[in-house]
């Protein structure tokens, strides 16, 4: 969920759960603002989509204005919100799952991060090219996902076993067919939530 839902979200919690208004706020780092439907008591229904609207119902319509300035209450909730997902990928070699030493600074990377972000949860996704048949690359995906795993546990990082996936050659055969070579699809990802 990106921000800009949560922040949207708490905007009503922050102006109680029975609110006649409803705050569409910015999102952060040049993200796409999403929307959000108001229904009146009589069914009709009234979106809004742009950055800093407010809709409110009153006498069974909705009206929606502009707001020029944001409650201090809605930067309080919007300052105390996790980080934004970030997502670290690590390429591979064609056929290895061994992590190559000039990947080591991406690790690093990562580390940094879990440290600054005590209790993230962490997913490590591993995918493959299309070359080769559809049981190899589900096995060597899924030995790069735990190989990355259990680096980051020597760090010291919890990573659940569950959250070790190989992915194998779904998205690549499904974008450029069987048996393509696409150094794109070699790699692992590691999501940081």
């Amino acid at each position: 969920m990106i921000r800009g839902g949560i922040a949207l979200g708490a905007a009503l919690l922050v102006g109680g759960c029975a609110t006649d208004r409803v705050t569409l706020l910015e999102n952060e780092g040049g993200n796409e603002t999403g929307s959000v439907a108001v229904l009146a008591s009589d069914g009709r229904e009234t979106v809004i989509d742009r950055a800093n609207s407010q809709a409110a119902l009153r006498d069974g319509a909705t009206r929606v204005r502009s707001v020029s300035e944001i409650k201090p209450e809605y930067t309080a909730v919007l300052d105390s919100l996790p980080p934004p997902v970030r997502t670290f990928s690590i390429p591979f070699e064609s056929g290895q799952s061994a992590i190559r030493d000039d990947q080591r600074q991406v690790l690093e990377e990562i580390r940094t991060e879990l440290v600054r972000r005590p209790g993230a949860q962490v997913e490590v996704a591993a995918f493959t090219d299309s070359i080769g048949s559809e049981e190899l690359n589900a096995k060597l995906s899924l030995e790069r996902a735990q190989n990355v795993a259990g680096e980051l546990r020597g760090y010291g990082f919890s990573i659940d076993e569950a959250d070790a996936i190989g992915r194998g050659e779904y998205e690549a055969k499904a974008k450029y067919g069987d048996e393509v070579e696409r150094a794109e699809f070699r790699r692992v990802d590691v999501i940081v939530r």
